[in-house]
């Protein structure tokens, strides 16, 4: 056959002399009789013409199973392909790079300093009354800083809340503490905020930058209308102070600020004109979340999306892309879920399964409890209490994130009959929980938003360079090697 299959590539090849077979995947069909064949337990896949699939069913369904040193050359050439994209076991085992890492400790601390703000959001998934007042001590933050600074090459931290610059004076002490131990270790320390971007003095932005950290703003627009829903109750609003940071600190903004933007019924309609509007101020990036319900988010429902305006919403995004308006922004909830077709470890600690709150991810809470994740305070993510130590890494709730993801692969509705699922992951667990109470559920929004990109993205793979729009997209943005796809033929 000279039409040609296509796959990941990582530089691997199976042992010569393991007996290999198919390891367990799904099946998709493509346009051009054409099947993607889909990692069941990875992100891994291979896009073949429907009659190579036959033959490889065949190949592998013989009595003395396969060895790549007893192959022709065109069928070794498939089978290196195979085992690149995690598709093959030799001997029973996978590929190495398909295998999860195994970290001794979290890597990624996020620090909520305060449960309390300066602005009330109307669909807060953060807000309680009983932790609008709580701030963290140093001292808690000490504890866990000197345990995963220990056990970790590279800690990155994360400052949140509340509005986390409302404890600016504390930021710098952790910041100069966590240096100083990196440097007694020998290891390395980076730091993040996500602010509503209210309080950028000079003092704040130069600290900002002396320090190298990553800055996320939410905002939900250009105009005030789309921000109709973050309530200002006096002083200047979020816009007007990131328009102050544009005509003020422009080179700032440029090299260390990204948005994050919250879709509801109110800033959705104009949400693509505000990726335009920040790609023109030369602005790196913008995020999309979903309202949630819960926090202030319970009594927001009016302003949740549901499915389908969430996938007409990343069409317009797409739609964009395909249109050449959208090229120098980083629009991040296309680029993360197309980094997935090229990884199988995404660095997005969200776009994966199990996600990070199985084992990257920690998170200490203004009140000093140790969680795994903070998208919704659910006892599902709590890990150790106030004053309690860092639990091991093996600790049973983060196995149960881990468990989860199994238990929708096999059995969960509708992962388990799904061939997008090793892509997917079975969605956010935080985002389900949120949305039915249950963790053995999906997000609705991010499985239809799955289910609709997905496919799109393996046609543009089968396709030629002209007709992939969001891949061409991506490799502007990702620095995308060409030979991350390859090509053989299979005679």
């Amino acid at each position: 056959m000279d039409e040609p299959s296509l796959a990941q590539l990582h530089d691997e090849t199976p042992p010569p002399g393991g007996s290999l077979r198919l390891a367990s995947h799904r099946c998709w069909k493509l346009t051009g009789n054409r099947i993607a064949i889909l990692g069941d337990l990875n992100s891994g896949w291979c896009i073949v013409p429907a009659p190579v699939y036959d033959i490889l069913a065949d190949f592998f369904a013989r009595p003395r199973a396969p060895r790549l040193a007893d192959a022709d050359p065109a069928s070794a050439a498939l089978l290196r392909q195979l085992w690149a994209a995690g598709l093959l076991l030799s001997d029973g085992h996978p590929n190495p790079k398909t295998v999860r890492s195994r970290l001794d400790a979290p890597n990624a601390l996020l620090l909520k300093l305060t449960g309390g703000c300066n602005i009330a959001c109307t669909y807060c998934y953060d807000y309680d009354k009983t932790r609008f007042r709580t701030r963290l001590d140093d001292d808690r933050i000490h504890e866990l800083v000197d345990v995963l600074i220990a056990r970790n090459s590279h800690l990155s931290i994360a400052f949140h809340g509340g509005e986390p610059l409302l404890r600016f004076d504390q930021i710098k002490r952790t910041v100069s503490y966590a240096r100083e131990r990196a440097a007694v270790t020998g290891h390395q320390v980076s730091f993040s905020i996500q602010t509503n971007g209210l309080f950028f003095t000079p003092a704040v932005v130069d600290y900002l930058e002396q320090e190298s950290f990553s800055v996320g703003i939410s905002l939900d627009g250009s105009d005030e209308e789309a921000n109709a829903l973050r309530v200002v109750r006096h002083g200047p609003t979020p816009l007007q102070a990131v328009q102050q940071l544009l005509r003020e600190y422009p080179e700032f903004a440029r090299d260390r600020c990204g948005f994050l933007a919250v879709a509801t019924k109110a800033s959705a309609p104009r949400l693509p004109s505000f990726a335009l509007w920040l790609q023109e101020h030369e602005i790196g990036g913008l995020a999309v979340g979903f309202l949630d319900r819960t926090g202030r988010g319970v009594d927001a429902g009016d302003q949740q999306l549901t499915p389908q305006e969430a996938v007409d919403l990343m069409r317009r995004f797409a739609d964009l892309v395909a249109t050449g308006e959208l090229t120098r922004l980083a629009f991040h909830p296309l680029l993360t879920r197309i980094k997935n077709l090229f990884t199988f470890q995404p660095r997005d600690l969200c776009a994966k399964g199990p996600c990070g709150a199985a084992a990257e991810f920690v998170v200490l809470d203004a009140e000093g409890a140790i969680r795994s994740c903070d998208c919704v305070y659910d006892p599902y993510f709590e890990l150790a209490g106030p004053g309690e130590p860092m639990p091991e890494a093996g600790h049973r709730k983060r196995l149960a994130i881990v468990d989860r993801h199994s238990r929708l692969r096999s059995s969960g509705t509708p992962c388990a009959t799904c061939a997008l699922f090793g892509l997917c992951g079975g969605t956010c667990v935080a985002k389900a929980i949120a949305e039915s109470g249950s963790a053995d559920s999906v997000s609705s929004v991010e499985c239809a938003i799955s289910t609709w990109l997905y496919p799109i993205l393996l046609e543009e793979v089968a396709a030629p360079p002209e007709r992939q729009p969001l891949l061409s997209y991506f490799r502007l943005h990702e620095q995308w090697r060409e030979a991350e796809v390859v090509s053989t033929c299979l005679s």
